[in-house]
């Protein structure tokens, strides 16, 4: 099974993992190699199976157990839940799901050593959608997400708290440790604890999301063109399909494909005295969202990589070469999220440049000069009424707000961890920022579906105005009024809404 983001996406809401039973097999095999390790091996220095973790990684243990839980409980010091029991600082329940459906994805590949019958409970509660309460705050993408993930077996201990549907199915401090689902509480066996917290998975799975949600908001504005343009009339040769030929990338081809049966039926005409090409923000669209859409993929497909790879440390390995089925535990950095956070920096990149677009398209629709047909700020009486004038000013707070919070995440290193930790990617705090972005990007995208909307009581053939599902029962603004309503109308739809090109085969 390949993990897809879609599939990452549909789990954030639901279900479980139908194949792990096929694993089975081969993880209690992998256990029974680190029984037989434990048992027979020579070596006692295996990290965080003999050793303490991190800069305490120089000593042998005997209590092996006891450094488990030594992992979890000196790594679960964001609160998640008040004194009283009430959810704190943490994330959305469908982020919860999505983090807990990647760690278990990752360590059912194999070369970890987990128990299945671990993996059996974490499936059994993505099943029952009792999902352990996760912080907001704490990963460094180095080392794995160690504070985010820690809060997995904790909650499996019976010693923090769940949310979901079955919340009350899973054994907390506040209900006596008492437990419906079989295998809970749990104790840690060797190896187990590290194997849940030293992974990239809290990143990667935000991260997933973030690429899903935005990319859906990316599809509705190019599908509000589609609408704009079946009445309003642009020059047409900057999305003809032939002239993208001329390059390589596939971004502006599909924009080209989809934009241009709708644009050349109605295009604008040269006329002496008069400017023969639109301003960049509407010629440019193909080469402006075309690039954002094969960001978009590109990210994605970093993205699937890492969730289809095993992230911890250490792994099992060949003993040598022709080694067959022997195996060795070798330590490394395979919990280190590099590309992944790359790929973070990169999506906020590509959604501050679509803000700036969208800002930069909504000031074309408000501005005669340029769009040759919609009155001053789209005000049905400009010098009287002020139109969507405080539209256009959140649009820019919102796209200035974004563009501050472009630094990238992956040079902010610092060193931590008694030095152990000297180099680190940082790509939570960039997926953190994503987040902020996307529900931004949201309400940006609220505005500029009111904008076309509006721009629709203006067209000078009206007849060629579409309907649009989006605008179902909303009206547009004749006097100056309050827009609350459309705009937290647009905003909820929107966020419920999936576009038709999200689904639908471009090439």
């Amino acid at each position: 099974m390949i993990l897809q983001l879609s599939t990452l996406h549909t789990l954030s809401r639901s279900g479980s993992f139908s194949h792990l039973g096929n694993r089975k097999k081969t993880l209690q095999t992998e256990r029974n190699i680190l029984e037989s390790i434990l048992q027979n091996s020579q070596n006692k220095l295996i990290y965080g199976i003999h050793t303490g973790f991190g800069p305490h990684a120089f000593k042998s243990n005997e209590e092996l157990d006891l450094i488990q839980k030594s992992l979890i409980y000196h790594l679960t010091v964001e609160p998640v839940l008040t004194t009283e029991g009430a959810p704190h600082s943490n994330l959305s329940h469908k982020e919860a799901r999505a983090v807990l459906a990647a760690r278990l994805f990752s360590l059912s590949l194999g070369g970890s050593g987990i128990r299945y019958e671990t993996l059996e409970i974490l499936n059994t509660l993505l099943e029952l959608d009792c999902i352990p309460i996760l912080p907001e705050r704490g990963s460094l993408s180095a080392s794995g997400d160690l504070i985010p993930l820690s809060f997995i077996p904790l909650a499996l201990l019976g010693e923090s708290g769940f949310t979901g549907k079955g919340r009350e199915l899973g054994p907390t401090k506040w209900n006596q440790k008492q437990s419906q689902i079989p295998g809970l509480p749990w104790t840690p066996k060797p190896k187990e604890a590290i194997s849940l917290t030293n992974g990239t998975s809290f990143t990667t799975a935000l991260l997933g999301l973030q690429v899903m949600e935005f990319r859906n908001l990316y599809f509705v504005s190019i599908e509000l063109l589609s609408y704009l343009f079946h009445y309003h009339s642009v020059f047409p040769d900057a999305f003809h399909p032939e002239y993208h030929n001329h390059k390589q990338f596939l971004g502006p081809k599909r924009i080209a494909k989809i934009l241009y049966p709708i644009v050349s039926q109605h295009p604008k005409l040269k006329i002496e005295g008069k400017r023969i090409q639109d301003i960049y923000s509407v010629r440019c669209i193909p080469q402006i969202l075309g690039s954002i859409w094969d960001e978009l993929d590109s990210i994605a497909g970093i993205v699937e990589q890492e969730l289809n790879s095993l992230s911890d440390n250490p792994v099992l390995i060949p003993k040598h070469p022709n080694a067959g089925e022997e195996v060795r535990f070798a330590e490394g950095g395979g919990f280190y999220a590099s590309q992944v956070s790359f790929a973070a920096d990169r999506l906020q990149n590509a959604m501050a440049v679509w803000f700036t677009w969208v800002d930069r398209f909504l000031n074309y629709l408000m501005e005669p000069k340029e769009n040759d047909e919609f009155p001053l700020m789209l005000s049905s009486k400009p010098g009287t009424y002020a139109g969507l004038s405080g539209l256009g000013l959140m649009s820019t707070h919102l796209t200035a707000e974004v563009r501050r919070d472009s630094m990238p995440g992956s040079v902010q290193s610092i060193p931590t961890n008694g030095n152990n930790q000297d180099i680190v990617p940082m790509g939570a705090i960039s997926v953190f920022r994503n987040r902020r972005t996307v529900q931004s990007a949201t309400k940006l995208l609220a505005i500029f579906s009111y904008a076309v909307y509006q721009s629709s009581a203006f067209a000078k053939r009206k007849d060629l105005v579409p309907d649009y599902e989006l605008f179902q029962g909303l009206k547009t603004m004749e006097v100056d009024r309050s827009l609350d309503f459309e705009i937290q109308t647009l905003v909820e739809r929107i966020s419920t809404v999936t576009s038709s090109l999200a689904s639908t085969p471009i090439d």
